[in-house]
């Protein structure tokens, strides 16, 4: 078995600033997720009632010299290094990085402009799978797109219709994590949207925004 270097980050932050804390982690993951000897990295919340941190951030690099050079470009520096004990936490978030997925096969799913994801959705031609966090999902997502969370897989991959798949999530960086691991669950006809969300919105294709649709609803009622 070969030998890695394993980062544990116990993080204390207020309950408040979680969120926002989470969405720059998930982007700074991404970016560890693009260098050389990245292997993946999770986030956990804290089990433990009153426990000092509410999180704690485990990564995992193929040697000290690859953890050591990332942090050269990593836009979250300054975090203390600690030990804790992986029994006080669960996962919430994972990261997994497209360099290792894709590697070996070389399976990965092709990419499809937001317009054409959009129109062969229309059309009935594929499903649309938002693979973006609970979170991220409940604030907004492209209207007509099925959620299943990357952090859900492979176990919620059977539960996708049949047929052709689109994955989007933020910026293509997830989808394309879902789509490989779709295509090594053995589905074909996997695409990945390019661009995410952003790439979505930029291009003026409709999103689903469910608060605000029910604040809307209750206005109706009341």
């Amino acid at each position: 078995m070969e030998n890695r270097h394993v980062v544990i980050i116990p993080i204390e932050i207020d309950e408040e600033k979680e969120s926002d804390y989470l969405d720059a982690w998930q982007d700074a993951a991404e970016v560890m997720a693009a260098q050389p000897g990245f292997i993946r990295t999770y986030m956990f919340r804290t089990i433990v009632p009153g426990s000092t941190f509410s999180l704690v951030n485990v990564a995992e690099w193929q040697s000290t010299a690859h953890w050591e050079e990332a942090m050269n470009v990593c836009p979250m520096m300054g975090q203390q290094i600690a030990v804790a004990h992986a029994s006080n936490y669960e996962a919430i978030r994972t990261v997994l990085p497209t360099r290792q997925l894709s590697s070996g096969d070389g399976h990965i799913p092709a990419d499809l402009s937001p317009a054409e994801a959009r129109r062969r959705a229309v059309d009935g031609d594929l499903t649309l799978v938002d693979v973006r966090e609970d979170d991220e999902w409940a604030a907004r997502h492209p209207a007509g797109a099925v959620h299943a969370a990357l952090s859900t897989f492979p176990g919620s991959l059977p539960d996708l219709p049949d047929g052709p798949l689109a994955f989007v999530c933020r910026t293509g960086t997830r989808s394309v994590q879902g789509g490989a691991q779709a295509i090594r669950a053995g589905r074909s006809s996997v695409y990945s949207v390019a661009g995410g969300l952003e790439a979505w919105e930029a291009a003026g294709l409709p999103v689903a925004l469910p608060g605000r649709d029910r604040a809307a609803a209750a206005v109706r009622e009341d």
